[in-house]
């Protein structure tokens, strides 16, 4: 037998459900396919409103060949998860172009549920959760359209009883959600391992830094860690959170020797127990899409799975793709030894590109002759220069274009961010002799006070640099600091109060309790890891490593959910299980119930008009019309308008409601 057509209701919230998803994806997609999409769609919701009817072979197969070239072309491999997910995104769009029948709904919806959970795998934040579950609700009211027939919900209150219905299912699924959370096995690493970093990798720092890079993460709010202090945090001005080290410079861009450095005997390997005296503190990282663990200088303890470079950074085996906890511990001084590959270190940290920078090197040439190749003279004497020199700390820096970017920026622009002095000090350092190195990764936190935490944002990516020191060793010189001192003491957030970028109390209020409420589901959701499950489960005399008390602990959970699925179902609901019209003839039957007739379980509803008509002739007008109208709703053909007949029958059931008041 054929599938019933979908009505129009049916069709309309298969798209809104369907719209709904594709937003929930916009994060990660690429800028052209959510549009594209969404322009299908809506040209195919106006396109059925006049007639209905699929489109066209010949319009459906181009489409369809057009979805895989492009995916193909933005993506490369097809079998990525990104790719994937475009292509059944781009599907259930042709699917919608070509639906006609219910079962072609119960396709989508699926479809739509499977596409829902795929994106928690990009994304695992609380507002995406709380955004999900609209498409979500929208296509459970799907499910139930699709279930009635096609006029069976129609008018406010019909809708109403189908919230009313979703409501009740999920209130009493959420028991079951909340065991299967508590009991499920979790897994020390995600199933689906490493995810595609071309689409995927976020804003922030990385292992390349040229003018302007970091600036355009200044308007960048979204956290990348939080931090908790076991005592008295340390001020502002201790706060370097170190990242990328850089040491190549091509003229433009500055990159990191980071395979070499993991790969020599100079990589230390966790865990790290840090000295009694060290500062001890937790941090709370969200996904990053990269290696890069984040800890204030001279971390000397760190965990198990984070190895430490030669040049002191923190970097994990595999990137960061979920919410990362772990402790640290930071001596918080600003030397760092020099310790394996010395000989290495400094050929690294004293390489500029033939040909460039002419008269930067002139500078360098010329502060080594003057001070004679004394470091610290060399240090004291270019941060002299930036202070007194004309020298602006903008948020706006102007471009650099030329050949010798080092050049303009030190004799003409001389206004930049925190990357173009730390870039145009070391190249200054290497010209003078000094070898020197970039080190990038944020400096300062805002606390929050309500969460008793520090938050780091992307807008408080900092550059600096290290300049070795004869018989010290590396030696931390922020030309930031110079500058902009006020950058340093007030952390990114003060710098805003200082007029410098806008800033209002009651936004940041808003966005200390948004931050708080994330911050909240990572520690309690996201982060809920084996470990945590373990404690849980003991907290209710659970032993995890016991097999009889695991199985004990899952027949319970699921024989106490199946009593309450139980109770559910077979509570007496028989006017809530009935379809509309049917819903409507029990309430006029009760009418009539309260005139005296009562109707028998066989009794057939022509043979009850008839004998409550035979008793009470006034009653037969009223009593045929609601009658037929109530078999033709039920039995009639599809094409029948159902609103007059539910008028006809609500008409019948006044009447009748009159007689028995009269009576009365």
């Amino acid at each position: 037998m054929a599938s019933p057509a979908l009505s129009p209701r049916q069709f309309q919230y298969l798209l809104l459900a369907y719209g709904g998803v594709l937003i929930g994806h916009v994060t990660w997609l690429p800028w052209w396919m959510a549009p594209l999409l969404l322009t299908v769609v809506a040209l195919r919701g106006w396109q059925r409103k006049s007639y209905r009817v699929a489109w066209p072979g010949w319009v459906r197969i181009p489409l369809l060949f057009g979805l895989i070239a492009l995916v193909v072309a933005e993506f490369g491999n097809p079998l990525a998860r990104q790719a994937g997910t475009a292509m059944l995104l781009g599907l259930v769009c042709l699917k919608l172009v070509e639906s006609e029948r219910r079962r072609d709904g119960y396709v989508v919806a699926v479809v739509c549920f499977f596409l829902i959970s795929v994106q928690f795998l990009f994304e695992q934040g609380l507002a995406i959760t709380l955004y999900m579950a609209v498409p979500s609700l929208f296509l459970f009211i799907c499910l139930n359209q699709l279930a009635t027939s096609a006029e069976g919900r129609s008018g406010l209150k019909e809708m109403g009883f189908a919230w009313r219905e979703l409501a009740l299912l999920l209130l009493f699924a959420l028991p079951l959600t909340a065991f299967l959370f508590l009991s499920v096995p979790r897994l020390s690493e995600p199933l689906w391992g490493t995810r595609d970093n071309r689409y995927q990798g976020r804003t922030g720092l990385g292992e390349e830094m040229s003018p302007g890079s970091i600036t355009e993460l200044l308007g960048d709010d979204t956290a990348v860690f939080r931090v908790s202090f076991d005592g008295p945090p340390p001020p502002t001005t201790a706060m370097y959170w170190r990242g990328p080290v850089l040491w190549r410079y091509d003229g433009v861009t500055w990159t990191s020797n980071l395979e070499f450095l993991v790969s020599i005997d100079g990589y230390e390997r966790g865990p790290r127990q840090a000295p009694v005296d060290a500062l001890r503190y937790t941090v709370t990282m969200e996904p990053s899409e990269r290696r890069w663990v984040f800890g204030l200088e001279q971390v000397q303890g760190f965990p198990q799975d984070v190895g430490k470079t030669l040049d002191d950074q923190l970097l994990r085996a595999k990137p960061i793709t979920s919410v990362l906890q772990y402790q640290a511990a930071s001596t918080l001084s600003d030397v760092s030894p020099l310790r394996n590959f010395p000989n290495q270190q400094r050929q690294w940290a004293s390489r500029l590109p033939p040909g460039l920078n002419p008269r930067t090197r002139e500078l360098g040439e010329a502060l080594a002759r003057e001070h004679e190749g004394n470091v610290d003279a060399i240090v004291n004497a270019a941060l002299r220069r930036f202070r007194t020199d004309g020298f602006s700390y903008t948020l706006g820096p102007p471009p650099l274009l030329g050949q010798h970017r080092m050049d303009e920026f030190l004799f003409e622009t001389k206004a930049g961010f925190c990357e173009h002095y730390a870039s145009a000090f070391v190249v200054l350092m290497r010209a003078a002799g000094v070898p020197a190195r970039v080190v990038t990764g944020y400096q300062g936190a805002y606390f929050n006070v309500g969460g008793g935490y520090f938050t780091v944002r992307n807008s408080d990516a900092h550059a600096w640099a290290e300049v070795l020191v004869p018989e010290v060793g590396w030696v931390r010189v922020d030309p930031t600091a110079a500058v902009a001192p006020e950058r340093i003491q007030l952390g990114m957030d003060g710098f805003a109060d200082a007029g410098l970028m806008p800033d209002w109390d009651w936004l940041r209020g808003a966005r200390d309790r948004i931050d708080q409420l994330q911050n909240w589901w990572n520690q309690v959701v996201i982060r809920f890891d084996a470990t945590r499950q373990q404690q849980a489960l003991a907290q209710i005399g659970i032993d995890a490593q016991d097999w009889r008390q695991v199985g004990a602990w899952f027949a319970g959970g699921f024989a106490l959910i199946a009593l309450i699925s139980g109770l559910f179902y077979l509570w007496p609901r028989a006017g809530q299980r009935l379809d509309p019209a049917a819903r409507r003839y029990q309430r006029l039957l009760r009418e009539v119930e309260r005139l005296g007739f009562r109707c028998e379980p066989a009794e057939a509803p022509r043979d009850f008009a008839a004998r409550v008509a035979a008793a009470r002739p006034e009653l037969k007008a009223s009593l045929d019309a609601a009658t037929e109208a109530y078999l033709r709703l039920r039995y009639a053909a599809p094409d029948t308008n159902p609103d007059a007949l539910y008028a006809q029958l609500d008409a019948a059931r006044a009447s009748l409601r009159l007689q028995s008041r009269r009576r009365t």
